[in-house]
């Protein structure tokens, strides 16, 4: 059996490959291959049902999520999910643009800012392209991560600052998982009035609960 293949959302950047970078040290997959591809369902997807020990991560807020998990419901399942941050986010502006008009923006992250004060929005696949297009002068404000700010200080300014934000992600595999019982992390201390860390190890472990989802 090869090692396993982790395929993502490109290009190099994404908050999708910093995720699954995290998600590889975490199981101890050392040996593990990321590929990153441009769209996680036709590409991503079949690189998953086409090649062994291949496996797909993607965040629960893609736009695509839905059709990920229901194109090949009966080949590739949902076999494992983890809580992470996105890398920093930021509305950046260019700063030779005093009035903005239009925005560059990732369809996932359009919940962070009010849309009704641009005149244009312009889709893109991901991050890291708002960030080089925005550099490159076609648009006049983007949605990006905040490091670009700080890399083009005499280009680009931060209007507004959302940080790291906690996320869900999804691992997709040939292999079927669920056997009719919860798979999740057992942690009740979440739902009481006590604050603090977890009692015990807070490391991730896997536990069955009885009874049908």
């Amino acid at each position: 059996m090869p090692e396993p293949t982790f395929v993502t959302l490109g290009p190099s950047g994404t908050c999708h490959e910093n995720a699954v970078g995290r998600y590889l040290e975490f199981q101890g997959l050392a040996g593990a291959r990321i590929v990153l591809v441009d769209d996680l369902l036709e590409e991503g997807l079949e690189l998953v049902r086409s090649e062994p020990n291949t496996f797909l991560v993607q965040c629960s807020a893609h736009v695509q999520v839905h059709l990920v998990t229901e194109r090949y419901h009966d080949e590739v399942f949902v076999i494992d999910t983890f809580i992470y941050p996105t890398r920093e986010l930021a509305l950046l502006v260019r700063t030779d643009r005093p009035r903005p008009r239009s925005l560059g923006i990732v369809a996932a992250t359009r919940g962070y800012t009010d849309l009704s004060h641009w005149e244009t929005l312009i889709d893109e696949p991901s991050k890291p392209v708002v960030a080089r297009k925005l550099l490159a002068g076609s648009y006049d404000a983007g949605l990006t991560h905040h490091h670009y700010a700080q890399e083009h200080p005499d280009v680009l300014r931060v209007q507004e600052l959302y940080g790291n934000v906690d996320t869900t992600w999804l691992v997709y595999g040939t292999r079927k998982r669920f056997k009719g019982e919860v798979i999740g992390q057992r942690a009740p201390w979440l739902f009481t009035d006590r604050h603090g860390d977890p009692p015990g190890d807070p490391a991730r472990t896997d536990v069955q609960l009885q009874g049908a989802l």
